[in-house]
C-alpha cells in the first residue's frame, strides 16, 4: 500500500516541483529587484549630483553597480530555488512518512468497504434472482394445477350432466310404467264396475220380467221349489 501510495505522490511531487519552479524563480527575481531598486535610485541620485560635478563620474558609478545587480539576480535566483526545493522535498518526505500509514489504511479500510457492500449486493442480487426464479416455478406450477383443476372440473361437469341425463330418462321410465298401471288398474275398475251396473241392470230387467210374466200358480211353483232345495241342503 505505501509503494502504491508513493507511486501516486512522487509523480505528484514532480508536477508541483515543476510548477513551483519558475514561480520561485519569478518571486526571486523581484526580490532582488526590489534590493538593487534602492542602490539604483542612490546611482540615480548621485548620478543628478554628479551631472553638476561631471560626466565622468556617473559612468564610473553606474558601471560597478550594473556588474552588482547582475552578480545577485544569479545568486539569489539558485539559492532561494535550492532551499524552496529542499523544504518541498522535506515536506513531501514527512508526508510520506506520517500520512502513509493512515491513508493506507483508510483506503484499505475503504477497499474493504466497497467489497463488503458489493458482497452484500452480489448476494441480495443472487437471492432476489432465487426468489424470482422459485415465483416463476411456482406461477408455472400454478397454473399447471388451474389446468388440472379446470380439466376435472369440465371432466366433473360432463359426467354430472349423463347422471341427470340418466336419471331423467330413468324417471320418465317410471313415470310412463306407473302411469300406464294407472291407467290399467282405471281400466280393469271400470269394467269391473260396468259389468256390476250391467249385471245388476240385468238382474232388474229379469226380475221386473219375472214379476210381469209369473201368475200366482207360478209363484207357488217356484216357492215349494226354492222349499224343497233349501230342504235337500239342509
Amino acid at each position: 500500500m505505501i509503494s502504491r501510495i508513493t507511486k501516486i505522490v512522487l509523480p505528484v511531487m514532480l508536477a508541483l516541483l515543476l510548477g513551483v519552479a519558475p514561480l520561485a524563480l519569478a518571486s526571486s527575481e523581484a526580490g532582488n529587484a526590489s534590493h538593487v531598486e534602492a542602490p539604483a535610485a542612490g546611482i540615480h541620485g548621485t548620478t543628478a549630483a554628479a551631472v553638476k560635478s561631471g560626466h565622468g563620474t556617473l559612468v564610473k558609478k553606474a558601471a560597478p553597480a550594473e556588474e552588482q545587480k547582475e552578480e545577485g539576480i544569479s545568486t539569489a535566483q539558485y539559492k532561494d530555488f535550492f532551499w524552496r526545493t529542499v523544504n518541498f522535498i522535506a515536506l513531501m518526505i514527512i508526508l510520506i512518512k506520517f500520512l502513509a500509514k493512515p491513508i493506507g489504511s483508510g483506503i484499505s479500510g475503504r477497499q474493504q468497504r466497497v467489497k463488503e457492500e458489493l458482497d452484500d449486493l452480489k448476494a441480495k442480487r443472487d437471492e432476489a434472482e432465487r426468489s424470482y426464479k422459485e415465483f416463476e416455478a411456482r406461477l408455472a406450477g400454478m397454473e399447471k394445477e388451474m389446468d388440472s383443476v379446470v380439466e376435472k372440473a369440465i371432466a366433473q361437469a360432463e359426467n354430472e350432466k349423463i347422471r341427470i341425463i340418466a336419471d331423467a330418462e330413468r324417471m320418465a321410465e317410471d313415470i310412463k310404467r306407473q302411469a300406464k298401471a294407472a291407467v290399467q288398474a282405471e281400466l280393469v275398475k271400470t269394467r269391473r264396475m260396468l259389468r256390476d251396473e250391467v249385471a245388476d241392470q240385468a238382474a232388474a230387467m229379469a226380475e221386473e220380467l219375472i214379476v210381469k210374466n209369473l201368475t200366482p200358480a207360478d209363484q207357488v211353483a217356484i216357492t215349494e221349489q226354492y222349499l224343497d232345495r233349501v230342504g235337500a241342503v239342509q
